[in-house]
């Protein structure tokens, strides 16, 4: 029996024991037997952890299904794979690392001109992104959201709670001035020759075990630029051990791994969700079926979408609207390497942690978030790697393919909006290089992107209150599919994680099915 088996017949044990209204019991649903729960969450990520921790705290028992394991810290500070030791943990069922299939906790999933990064795993992107959070100022976050969503509620409200939750803080000053953070600095003393003013935006990180790994005490990992893969000290504050472990502490929670659901339908009053079973090879040995009056999608933009895409186009949900699966974007994300500055070891202090704002750029405004330096390109001349994020118009949607029963993502990539995109990273590239004598442009691409935001917009596909999907009671879109394209020029977690707050209170507020 394997641990997701384990979990699951924990869980179930439990719940047994627990007030009839709440228990799991068998059912019969169109002739498959499906265990009935409370309350069922799709995905254990920043929306998803939230929704479960608001959920318990209302007095809700939570069922989370999650297609990824769970990685906790290991005394040994072996969880994850390292780019010094690369292996089937660092790649969600890809067959491009050394190694053989595994469900590890990062995906590329390649669409039509674009492909996408994300986190798979219990804490999903938290597990592998920066952990970068910033509030957006008030124009751009309107450019973003229009008259979707209000900022000054989100102000008041949301982003401080959201701050709370996630308890980022920006890098400290004895830590940024220390020798592993060289290529920080550097990048700080560039953008301010070039005009740009410099950001110390909040961190998923705890700078104590920054600190410990400095002194020798802790394994080495964050200094060490890790993060893409996890960070092994046990720096990251990943959602699985912050909001999540909040939300199982009440009792109330319980977390299914290796659970990938595959689809979802309505039978009168109730949800059935269908789930594969995976091994950690990704091989499906099975599924299982739950019943819920209450769904709270939570997958994520990218696979979320898919799942409302491919139900409506199969009839198991005919009644979704004609805007599921539209209004996709990237953030703006862009990537660029420029060489020339000051060489620096293989590897230097991360995750990012300085960033520049350029929100006054000809062509889009934007932010630039530097990365923990790697190893160059061209011998003897050092390099400096950044993602850009911007205004980005949500031009991209999902289609679905009846022949490989399969959802796509389409990106235009030559829409002049991306070509916008392009020209506002070469703008921000080319005053750095004119401050800066000696560096020039290696690299710049939009082809992976970081930030999938959009697909189930609020107000269009949902209410514009709660995330609930129109036409179907009980069932809510609470993550980054409800955001149309980009979050103000700046990384979308903060943002999705107050979102996700808003909907679920307000869902609590107005009453679940059922309740």
């Amino acid at each position: 029996m394997n641990s997701s088996q384990l979990t699951r017949r924990r869980f179930l044990s439990t719940a047994g024991k627990a007030a009839a209204a709440v228990a799991i019991a068998p059912a019969v649903v169109g002739a498959a037997k499906v265990e009935v729960v409370d309350t069922l969450i799709v995905g254990s990520g920043y929306a998803g952890s939230v929704a479960a921790y608001r959920l318990a705290k209302a007095g809700r028992n939570v069922l989370v299904l999650e297609r990824g394991q769970r990685w906790p810290i290991k005394s040994t500070g072996d969880t994850f794979a390292t780019v010094r030791n690369l292996d089937g943990r660092a790649s969600w069922l890809s067959t491009s690392v050394p190694a053989p299939r595994y469900t590890g906790v990062l995906e590329l999933f390649a669409g039509n001109g674009i492909s996408v990064y994300g986190g798979a795993g219990v804490g999903g992107g938290s597990l592998v992104n920066n952990g970068i959070t910033m509030q957006p100022p008030r124009n751009l976050f309107t450019s973003s959201f229009g008259s979707l969503l209000g900022y000054d509620e989100m102000q008041s409200c949301w982003y401080p709670r959201a701050q709370a939750l996630l308890g980022a803080t920006p890098i400290p000053d004895d830590v940024l001035n220390s020798s592993w953070y060289a290529s920080a600095r550097d990048f700080e003393r560039e953008a301010v020759r070039a005009g740009l003013p410099i950001v110390k935006p909040g961190v998923l990180v705890d700078w104590g075990v920054v600190r410990k790994e400095m002194a020798g005490t802790a394994v080495p990992s964050t200094i060490l630029g890790d993060s893409a893969f996890g960070i092994n000290s046990g720096a990251k504050l990943s959602v699985d051990r912050t909001i999540l472990a909040g939300a199982e502490a009440t009792g109330r929670v319980s977390v299914l791994t290796l659970h990938q659901v595959r689809d979802i339908t309505r039978s009168g009053d109730t949800y059935l969700v269908t789930c594969e079973l995976l091994t950690e090879a990704g091989d499906v040995q099975g599924t299982a079926q739950f019943a819920a009056r209450n769904v709270f999608l939570a997958a994520g933009s990218v696979h979320t979408t898919r799942l409302l895409v491919r139900a409506k186009a199969r009839g198991d949900l005919p009644k979704l609207n004609q805007n599921v699966g539209s209004q996709w974007g990237n953030s703006g994300d862009w990537e660029y390497v420029r060489i020339g500055t000051q060489p620096y070891p293989p590897s230097t202090g991360g995750p990012a942690n300085i960033g520049a704002t350029d929100y006054g750029n000809p062509y889009n405004p934007a932010t630039l978030l530097t990365f923990p330096a790697s190893p160059s390109p061209v011998e003897g001349r050092g390099i400096s790697a950044a993602i850009v994020t911007q205004i980005c118009p949500p031009i991209g949607s999902f289609s679905y393919n009846a022949t490989t029963d399969a959802v796509d993502l389409n990106w235009p990539a030559s829409d002049p909006v991306a070509v916008r995109m392009a020209n506002a990273t070469n703008d921000a590239v080319a005053r750095l290089n004119a401050a800066n004598a000696g560096t020039e442009l290696y690299w710049s691409s939009y082809a992976n992107a970081s930030h999938a935001l959009g697909g189930v917009v609020l107000g269009r596909a949902t209410r514009p209150d709660d995330g609930g999907v129109l036409g179907y009671n009980g069932l809510y879109v609470i993550d980054s599919a409800l955001i149309p394209g980009s979050t103000g020029a700046v990384p979308p977690s903060l943002t999705v994680t107050a979102l996700a707050d808003r909907c679920v209170t307000n869902a609590l507020t107005k009453g679940l099915a059922g309740a």
